[in-house]
């Protein structure tokens, strides 16, 4: 039989073991995230909106950092922008959201297919633009534009129904 200080010293391994392997996948990127980076900046670029179709408004999310001491850029300015191979092409600038160094844009790209991607960003308009890497992103075909099924409803049960107003207007029915 154990002692109650035993069982105690196991459930403290077994918690700190837990936590242990909790914190193992803490340095990969979450899915979808990219790491650009350019002389001055490390950038990370992902789409918040998944699937990524084509006539959608698709969320882009971006956070960059100063490449030399990691801190994260506040008040900057950039872009992301898309070609196609058929040279259709997609771009806005980027909005800065509450959180340090991030934020957001978004494109609708207008065919379904591989699109080259990729951003540009200053530290304010005094500098030029940096350009990353591109990278190519998977645009898939949008989904039939209406919906052609009758909605359905749900009918109250008898029991759930608020008291019956007789209808003083009506004939009565024989």
């Amino acid at each position: 039989m154990l002692t109650r200080a035993r069982r105690f010293g196991r459930a403290v391994v077994a918690l700190a073991a837990g936590a242990m392997l909790a914190g193992c996948d803490a340095g990969r990127p979450p899915l979808g995230e990219l790491r650009l980076r350019t002389e001055d900046f490390t950038i990370r670029v992902s789409p918040e909106t998944r699937p990524t179709r084509a006539l959608e408004p698709i969320y882009w999310r971006v956070m960059v950092h100063d490449a030399k001491t990691g801190l994260p850029i506040q008040g900057g300015q950039g872009r992301i922008f898309g070609t196609n191979k058929d040279m259709k092409t997609v771009a806005n600038g980027l909005e800065e959201t509450g959180e340090l160094g991030t934020y957001r844009s978004n494109l609708m790209f207008v065919t379904a297919g591989m699109w080259a991607m990729a951003l540009q960003f200053r530290r304010d308009s005094t500098q030029i633009l940096q350009k990353t890497q591109d990278w190519t992103q998977d645009i898939l075909s949008a989904d039939e534009p209406g919906n052609i099924q009758t909605p359905t409803s749900t009918r109250v049960t008898d029991t759930a129904k608020a008291p019956a107003v007789p209808d003083t207007t009506r004939k009565p029915v024989p």
